[in-house]
């Protein structure tokens, strides 16, 4: 699978539970999203050093330090089980990466993400904008959609 956004960990640590294999995507960039109050608050250098130490323990993550829309050129289309973007907020790239990213999903895979709520308007309005309706929301804000 691949995750799109990993902070210091959190949710690609429950990933590498599940999942073979992680591949997790994140620059870690300050100030990346004006939308993102964590970005205000977090240097991203010490953020990412905090997340490598994280995944230390796991042998199945593989991190690519890249912007999403430079990375999806490393994968093959349907190549992948499962998408979850939590990345940038702003509509566009909400958009960008769920439109880069659908390919290589499999066929009866998922692609899904994060902050699917009312205090996140511009991750839902792109998320029903190119999917038109998820399958799924989950409390925490995230959706799931399969490709079929």
């Amino acid at each position: 699978m691949i995750e799109i956004g990993s902070y210091v960990g959190e949710s690609t640590t429950i990933f590498a539970n599940h999942f073979k294999k992680v591949i997790s995507i994140d620059p870690f960039i300050n100030d990346y999203d004006v939308n993102d109050l964590v970005c205000e608050h977090a240097d991203f250098d010490i953020v990412y050093r905090q997340f490598l130490s994280n995944m230390s323990k796991f042998n199945n993550i593989q991190h690519i330090r890249k912007l999403s829309s430079e990375a999806v050129s490393s994968f093959a289309l349907e190549s992948v089980d499962f998408v979850y973007i939590d990345g940038c907020h702003t509509y566009d790239q909400v958009k960008e990466d769920i439109i880069n990213y659908l390919p290589v999903v499999k066929k009866r895979g998922f692609i899904g993400g994060h902050d699917y709520t009312g205090n996140w308007p511009q991750v839902v309005k792109a998320v029903n904008d190119i999917l038109v309706k998820v399958d799924s929301t989950f409390a925490d804000g995230s959706w799931v959609k399969e490709i079929i």
